[in-house]
């Protein structure tokens, strides 16, 4: 346990009373900062290095190229959000690997959220209460957008903001209220906020874009959304913990991943039902499923590995080693590679999915909460991790797994998306 986690540790014993050795360092991240937002008390150096996670697929990839304003094709980019001074999101250009001007967004810019057509980067500011829209073509910041309590503020492998497929409506959580807020992208105004659980830790939607599935960290839940009409059913009971949801290609079944139960919640999305868990290791984190709807890869933080399960019959497959303390994963849009951030290994494991077998690990940033997200470009040729350790993002060739030079972002690097 390095300084950090045993000062975060000791946050939590004081803030919430738990006992520190029976909850992970990301729970602790979790837990303290919620804390500190409901007390309204400034993040510090300590809590501000969490980050987000903006999974593919939601919010943060598209298919095809996006068009702005004026028709021109979207420049692909990477944005990276920087809740150091000043409050920033810096964009890198994909094709040079440069990054652009820091552009100015809040207080405590958080994760970010970029729209089906790539027009929009949604960034939520927990510093101001708001959702910031940026301009993706001339990347300049709109008027912020008043939201609940907590916008999205640094839940790791959380997704705050998910985006409907049509690029209609973005949905963020207050974690404080418990509520969800729904926010028209046409006119960028927030509607009323939707009540569904204690702790709304996830939001994921489904590919027809009917229904919102949100995790209640706390609650032990997940609560649908009628995206119609923006209304909640019945909250589903799932595993103790839940903080990541993946859902199949077909949009037959929801997994959700439970941290302190170590297991996984299968949903059959049609009747709302859940399945019996699925045992995948000590600290379920991460949670990613591969483009052909076979296999669902769980991060197990506690064992240092990652199980694959088979969809067509909800059983878990032999635990793949990877590093330290591993969280997101991210796949390859052809399927072959499952990419893992491993934070206290300062790694990140490609793992072929062909045969479930880790290759030789890949050294991202260096020393105590190193890698935490990893994004890839639409067309699979890069997979970019950003480490909060040194504040860096390192693209990697995917056809060689081969790293380039760190790019500098910021002083703490809180969430990256990449547009489609």
């Amino acid at each position: 346990m390095n300084g950090m986690d045993r000062q975060l540790r000791d946050l939590l014993d004081a803030a919430v009373g738990e006992p520190p050795h029976r909850v992970s360092v990301e729970a602790v991240r979790r837990r303290v900062t919620r804390r500190r937002v409901m007390e309204c008390v400034a993040g510090g150096a300590a809590v501000a290095v969490i980050a987000v996670i903006v999974p593919a697929g939601i919010g943060a990839l598209g298919r095809g190229p996006g068009l702005s304003a004026g028709g021109s094709a979207v420049v692909p980019t990477v944005y990276v959000s920087d809740d150091g001074p000043g409050g920033t999101v810096t964009p890198i250009t994909i094709a040079t690997n440069t990054p652009g001007k820091p552009i100015k967004v809040g207080r405590h810019p958080g994760q970010i959220a970029i729209t089906p057509d790539g027009r929009t980067a949604y960034v939520a500011d927990p510093g101001s209460t708001a959702v910031i829209p940026i301009a993706t073509a001339t990347n300049t910041p709109g008027k912020p957008i008043k939201v609940g309590p907590n916008p999205a503020r640094f839940a790791t492998r959380g997704i705050f903001i998910a985006i409907t497929p049509d690029g209609k409506t973005a949905y963020v959580a207050n974690v404080p209220s418990g509520t969800v807020t729904p926010i028209t992208s046409a006119t960028n105004t927030a509607g009323k906020p939707i009540k569904v659980g204690r702790a709304p830790d996830f939001i994921a939607i489904t590919p027809d874009g009917k229904t919102a599935y949100v995790a209640n960290l706390d609650s032990g839940t997940v609560a649908p959304i009628t995206i119609a009409t923006n209304t909640p059913g019945t909250p589903i009971k799932v595993g103790s913990g839940p903080v990541e949801i993946a859902i199949t290609p077909d949009g037959k079944t929801a997994y959700v991943a439970n941290q302190n139960s170590g297991t996984v919640t299968p949903i059959t999305i049609a009747t709302n039902t859940p399945g019996t868990p699925i045992n995948v290791g000590s600290v379920a984190a991460g949670i990613a499923i591969t483009p052909d709807g076979k296999t669902a890869y769980v991060a197990s933080e506690g064992s240092g590995t990652v199980t694959p399960i088979t969809i067509a019959t909800n059983t878990a497959g032999k635990p793949i080693k990877v590093g330290r303390s591993p969280g997101q994963i991210a796949v390859t849009p052809d399927g072959k590679t499952a990419y893992v951030a491993n934070r206290r290994s300062s790694t990140v494991t490609p793992i072929a999915t062909a045969t479930n077998t880790a290759r030789k690990p890949i050294k991202v940033g260096r020393g105590g909460p190193g890698p935490v997200e990893i994004a890839i470009t639409p067309d699979g040729k890069t997979a970019y991790v950003l480490a909060v350790f040194p504040g860096t993002v390192t693209p990697i060739a995917t056809a060689t797994d081969t790293p380039g030079k760190p790019i500098n972002v910021g002083r703490i690097p809180g969430a990256i998306a990449i547009t489609p």
